[in-house]
Order: structure tokens, then sequence, then C-alpha cells
């Protein structure tokens, strides 16, 4: 199996035909699948085996059964489950993390579009380390924005620096518990009140279902300064250490089992006034413009994913399974399928590219209102679609294996319950499509003058 589609290659050489970014992408994709695969294949080994014959016979090793003994215990098998630290270290090392950023930031000034390739190769070995960055980038690429506007602290500039060099992973902080999806900036209940001299801010309240709760040093949390339903939320910096912070539940789950999810909670948490970002009340706005950087992230991890079931499908239907004495590709319903899912991830990959090339346009011009639309439209476009085709694939893969895809071991039904969280993940299917009709509308009215 490829690390680098020949669609990648075509789209590199086709904007930039630099066949440096080629030979850089061609060497990141064998990092990828000596270290990082390995490292995500061995973490599902280890969580399709007995956690209970494992557990017990660490308990047995210990000698004792008390209380301290087993929380100790349930964590060192928990942390046999992760990817270890020193293949996150690798990726670092690698560049990811500065690649899009201008080297005056620490980065290495490579064009968006080229990150988005590399993104597609991670989330095609591992959807949990690409998630773990992809949302970390959000955070980096909104503070970007903000300092190139002159609206960011030098606090929030030094947070900015040490995200690009990878020295700190972000979380993006905007659900509750009771207050998500499309409404969350008018229901949302977490609350930031000024200290009386204007010196700091206290917050309080929980966010809820947030990737990299248990991983992330710094946090980009949303909370409400003021009750007026447009400009009531503001954004803030929080460090792990921070009094009055701290992590709650981990949450468990099927879909892309080695990136935290979890809960944040703020008691009475106090941030100096620096670790506002931007202007009092903008909050709204800049997690929106967030969004729309994150969504071609995660759509980039959504064709690598894709593509990967397209690789396996094919390895089934032509060297494996037979019906009959022949291999499955030797029938039309077969064909029609490879035929299928090529077309769709060729599609997906296209519109991530294309989405990608526009952002590095609207960056270099943020108030052209063409370009934002255009901009808007084709990175939650190519979000939307890649998710479903990351559905498609990988329900395509399940079924092809049959009842075989039930087993732990089998891979396929990993790669259709990690397709959900691209699903649902920076917004669902309607959110997006609410969007894109927003845009298009805004397009034909500025075109007809109305």
């Amino acid at each position: 199996m490829s690390y680098v589609a020949s669609g990648q290659r075509d789209w590199i050489r086709m904007l930039y035909g630099d066949e440096t970014f080629l030979e850089m992408l061609e060497t990141f994709g064998k990092l990828v699948e000596q270290r990082v695969l390995p490292a995500e294949k061995k973490t599902e080994d280890q969580r399709s085996r007995n956690p209970l014959g494992n557990f017990k016979s660490l308990l047995e090793e210990e000698g004792k059964f008390d209380r301290e003994t087993f929380e100790r215990t349930y964590a060192r098998v928990r942390e046999e489950e992760k990817i270890p630290a020193e293949v996150y270290a690798r990726i670092v090392e690698s560049g990811l993390t500065g690649m899009s950023f201008s080297e005056e930031l620490g980065g290495l000034g490579i064009p968006f579009p080229i990150f988005t390739a590399f993104l597609e190769i991670l989330g095609k070995a591992s959807p949990s380390i690409g998630v773990r960055f992809a949302i970390s980038n959000t955070v980096a690429e909104g503070l970007r924005f903000n300092l190139g506007a002159g609206d960011l602290s030098a606090y929030g500039e030094n947070v900015l620096r040490r995200l690009v060099s990878g020295e700190k992973l972000a979380a993006f902080c905007l659900t509750e518990a009771s207050a998500s999806g499309s409404n969350i900036m008018r229901e949302m209940t977490t609350r930031a009140e000024p200290s009386s001299n204007g010196a700091s801010y206290r917050i309080t309240g929980n966010k809820m279902w947030i990737t990299n709760a248990e991983t992330a040093d710094v946090y980009a949390v949303f909370a409400r300064t003021s009750p007026d339903p447009s400009s009531g939320i503001s954004l803030f910096l929080v460090e792990r250490e921070t009094p009055g912070f701290g992590v709650g539940q981990i949450f468990e789950k099927r879909s892309v089992e080695n990136s935290s999810f979890g809960e944040l909670v703020f008691k009475d948490a106090v941030v100096p006034s620096e670790c506002l970002v931007g202007k009092l009340g903008r909050g709204a706005q800049y997690g929106v413009r967030m969004l729309n950087s994150g969504r071609i992230t995660i759509a980039a991890l959504a064709v690598g994913l894709a593509q990967r079931a397209l690789d396996e499908y094919m390895e089934v239907v032509v060297e494996g399974k037979k019906t009959a004495g022949k291999h499955l590709v030797e029938y039309d319903r077969t064909k029609a399928r490879i035929a299928e899912m090529s077309m769709e991830v060729h599609a997906a990959r296209d519109m991530t590219f294309h989405a990608a090339w526009l952002k590095t346009r609207f960056d270099a011009d943020p108030d052209n209102p063409d370009l934002l639309r255009d901009y808007v439209i084709a990175s939650n476009s190519a979000k939307l679609k890649a998710s479903l085709v990351a559905q498609k694939a990988s329900d395509h893969l399940v079924k092809v294996w049959g009842a075989s895809a039930v087993v732990k071991e089998n891979s396929s039904m990993k790669h259709y319950l990690d397709s959900w969280l691209y699903y649902f993940g920076e917004a669902v299917p309607e959110v997006l499509e609410n969007t894109v009709a927003h845009m298009e509308t805004k397009k034909y009215q500025a075109r007809k003058g109305l």
C-alpha cells in the first residue's frame, strides 16, 4: 500500500511544479508507514485482547489487591493502549506542526495545500494522530490570523509560536453538554467575568466532547462575556496549569480511540487579561473563521481514510475472496463499486485541494468578500463531501469482508467507526449544507445587486 496517492502528486505538480515538495511528501509517507502505522496497529492489537485477563496478570505481578494498586494497574493497561509519545515526537520533528506557517513564526513556510497532502497521508495510517494535530492546527491558524490583524497579545503570540514549533498542543473548546451544534453561540453557559480592575477574567462552567482534552497543553476556550446574542462570546487561552481549571471525565469511545475526548471543568479559573484573544465579544467570528480552516484539515484526514478503505477493498476483491472459483473483481457488481469508490475518492481529494488553494488566496486578501464566499463554500463542501465518502468507502469495505468484519482483528470495522468522527467533527452535514446554501445565496444576490 503506497502512502502517497497519485492524485496528490498530480495536484502538487499542477499547483507548484516543484519536485522538492514531492520528495518531502514521499519521505513523510515512509516515516508514517514505518513508525505511525505499526504503532497504531500495536495499540489496536492490545485493545483486541481480553483486557480483564491482562489486568489480572498485572495485578498478580504486583502481589497486592488494594485500591491504589488497582488504580495504578488500570493506568498501566490504559497506557499500553495508547500510541507511544516517541511516535508523536517523530511527527513533530518532521515539521508537520509548523509546516504551513511562515518562517518568521518558526514554521517552514510551505503552502497550505501541501500541508493538507501531508495530513491525508497521516490520516491514512492513523486518524487518531491526524485529528490530534488537525485540531491543534485549527487553534494555531486562528491565532495566526489575529496576529496578522494586529489583534493578538504578546502572550498569545508566544502561545502561537509554541504551537508552531510543536512544543505545545492545543484543544478547541466550544461545545458543552447542554449546548452544542449550530445553537452553541446562543446557548453557551460557560462565562468569563472581568475583575474589578480589568486585569483578569474568572471563567466558570464546563466544556464537553473536547478533542485533545487529556493531552493538550493550552485550551482555546469560548466563554460568554455579555448577554448580547451577536457579540456576547469571547475567546480565551487557558493553560493546563491554571488554578481552578481541570480535566474532567475522559470518555472511552469507539471511534478514533487513540485520541482523547472529554470534559473540561472551570471553577473560578482566573486568567490574566492578556489571555483574551483579539477583541472582547468577537469570539463567535473567530470561532467560525477557525472552523472554516479546520474543516479543510478534517476533509484531508477523511480522504486519507477513504483512500485506505479503497486500497484494502482492492486487496480483498483482486487477491482475496473468491465466489464460484472467481475473484470478486471479475463480477460486474464489484467493478461498479470500484468505479464508484474511485470517482468519489478522487472528487473528495480534488475538492479538498481546491479548498486549500482558495484558503491561501483568502489569507492574502482577507477583506475581499467574493474570495470569502468562495473559500467558505469550498471548505464546507470539501468537509461534507470527504466525510461522506469516507463513510461510504468504509461501509463498502465492511460489506465485502462479510461476517468476518466484526472480528476485532479485522480493521474494516475500525475504519467504519473512525469515519463517524469525520461525519460529526467540526459540524454535521446539515450545518454544512446550510452554510453552503447561505453563501451561494449571498453570491447570487451580490451578482444580481439584490
